[in-house]
Parts: C-alpha cells; structure tokens; sequence
C-alpha cells in the first residue's frame, strides 16, 4: 500500500512540475499584437516620433539627456531613464517598444558603442534589447505584427522594408522610399513624391500602391474618415479631405501669404506651426474653429499626447516646453526632465 501511495505521490509531483514548466513556457513566450495594432500616432511619427503615450505613460526621447529613452507618467511624474539609447520614432504596444536608435552623437563620448543605428525592440523597461535591423533607418512605424522603416545603405539607396516584430522575415517591401507615418483600416496614405504627391495608399499586406486622390500633397494623416494634409498648390493650406464624400475642406490659410509647414492632429485638436508675419504655433479644432495664437517663434518636434503637446524651438534642440492638448491653455510651460546621469 505504501509502495502505491509512493507511486500516485511521484506522478502527482510529475504532472505538477509539467504542468509548471508549460505554464512558465506560454507565459514567457513571445507577446504578438492584434492585427490592427498602431505603434504611435501618425502626427507624432510626422515629427520625429520623439513621445509615444501607452497604457498611462510617455515613453520619449529626453532632449536633456543626449535623446536618451525615458519614461514617465502620463502627467509628467516619476521621469526615469530606461535606456542609453538616442531614440527617434518609438512605437510601444503589447509587451515592447520599438524605435530607431541613432547614438552617433553618443559615439563621441564612447570609446565602444556597439551598433550605432538600426530599429530595436526592447521589454518595456528598456531592458533585452533585440535588434530588427541595424542599418540607418527613417521612419518606423509599427502596425500589427510587423514593423514597416526606411531603410538606407549607401550601395543601395534607401527603400521601405518590413520586418515581423519577432525579428523574422526582413525584407524589401518597397524599391521606393515612402512616408508610411499614417495606417489606416489596413493602408497607409502618404504623399506620392514619385506620382505628383497625390495622396496616395500602400496596401499593408501586398504593397500594392493606388492613386487615391489627386492633390498636392504633405505631410497625410488618415483618420476617421477624413485625410488631412498641406496642399502644396493651395499656398501650404492646412486641408481635410472627407472620403466618405471626396469633398474639400481648408481648415486653414494664413490671410498675409505666410504658409502652414508642419502639423499634429491629435483627436479633435490641430497643432501647427505657421511661417510668415505671425510666425508661430497655433492650435484649432480639427473641423478648423476655434483658432488660438500660442507661441511666437519657429518650433519643431511637435508630439502630442493625451494630456499634454510638447515642442522645442529650431535654434534651441535641448529646451522642452509643454501646453494642454485638450484643455485651455494659459501659459506655456518649459518642462525639465531630469537626466538619469
């Protein structure tokens, strides 16, 4: 009898510690996305992709310490260096975060740096870093299981390649090179250079390229049954298109000639930064009400999250200053970040 119990106690443990290993195996496998997964938003990847708001916090480039990724809370608390990393283009989603790594700047200071450019994918702490490629890359932009990034060698030229998340797969997607910032329901809308700068859509599965409407186009955003965009031939409008009905919205123009050169539209607000007599940053309704004057100046970078809009000035790449998105704003806020030195 004790013989038996010995034997039923032995293959209880066996199925336990089995049972563990598997549990131990599916629970720390590889995490893949929804097949609709975004990475960040189209207007913060249209501007360096340098902040990506996920799950309640900001992961961003920090401009105070070399661009170095950082996060912090999604009202700007508890800022902490993850990475020595100078990061552009981050894309967070699932268990991991994607972005193009450039330390050229940090190879200054390093004897060794290791791979100085590629696309990278790390755990959410910044930690197990995992390459996708470590070529010099422009934009990346995840969407679903795959990551889509310009990729450039001086033998070959740049063109768009494709990559699945897990590392696999690499290849060519493109033999040209297109901003694929904006996806939408399964495509990408950009400016065609090639093709007059039409808006224009790449098929996310099959790359397949169509026409879509024909306008001179910068900087295309697709969103919600609208495409916004700079209309090039329209004195740089800031122009929405409405797809369920192929009609034309101007949303903006400024009135002394000046131009609309850069955007982000975030939900139903529009920032954009306008050069001419009233140089500077504005902010609007994305139906084009509501115009309000925010800051005197030529800013850059500008990369909204829910809470707050953050952008630098030209002549000045370390200061970060910071508005409201949504809310009235008062004031503009220089925010510093203090360095994980």
């Amino acid at each position: 009898m004790k013989k038996i119990i010995t034997i039923i106690v032995s293959i209880v443990a066996v199925i336990a510690l089995a049972g563990g290993l598997t549990f131990s195996y599916f629970s720390t496998r590889f995490k893949y996305n929804s097949k609709t997964a975004v990475g960040n938003t189209a207007g913060n990847l249209n501007n360096k992709g340098r902040f990506c708001e996920y799950d309640g916090n900001i992961y961003f480039a920090n401009p105070y310490d070399d661009g170095h990724l950082y996060v912090m809370n999604s009202d700007c608390s508890n800022a902490r260096a993850l990475n020595t990393d100078s990061v552009y283009y981050i894309n967070v989603c699932g268990n991991y975060i994607y972005y193009v790594r450039n330390n050229l700047s940090s190879a200054k200071e390093n004897s060794f740096t290791g791979q100085m450019f590629g696309v990278y994918r790390t755990d959410l702490d910044g930690q197990n870093a995992d390459t996708i490629t470590t070529t010099k890359s422009g934009i990346a932009t995840l969407y679903g299981n795959d990551i889509f990034y310009q990729y450039y060698n001086a033998n070959e030229g740049m063109y768009v390649y494709k990559a699945g998340i897990d590392g696999k797969d690499d290849k060519k997607f493109s033999s040209k090179v297109y901003n694929l910032a904006s996806v939408y329901n399964g495509k990408f809308y950009f400016a065609d250079t090639y093709n007059k700068n039409y808006i224009s859509t790449l098929d996310a599965s099959t790359g397949n390229v169509s026409a879509y409407f024909n306008v001179n186009a910068y900087l295309v955003d697709a969103a919600d049954n609208y495409i916004y965009y700079i209309d090039l031939d329209k004195g740089y409008a800031l122009m929405r298109l409405n797809t369920s009905n192929k009609t034309l919205e101007q949303l903006y123009s400024p009135a002394d000639g000046g131009k609309v050169i850069n955007y982000n539209r975030y939900g139903n607000k529009i920032f954009f930064q306008v050069e001419g007599t009233n140089t500077g940053l504005y902010r609007m309704n994305a139906d084009g009400t509501q115009i309000e004057y925010i800051a005197a100046g030529n800013v850059s970078t500008i990369n909204c999250t829910s809470q707050y809009t953050f952008f630098q000035y030209y002549e000045d790449n370390e200061t970060l200053y910071r508005i409201p998105t949504v809310n009235p704003i008062t004031k503009v806020e220089e925010i510093t970040i203090k360095t994980g030195k």
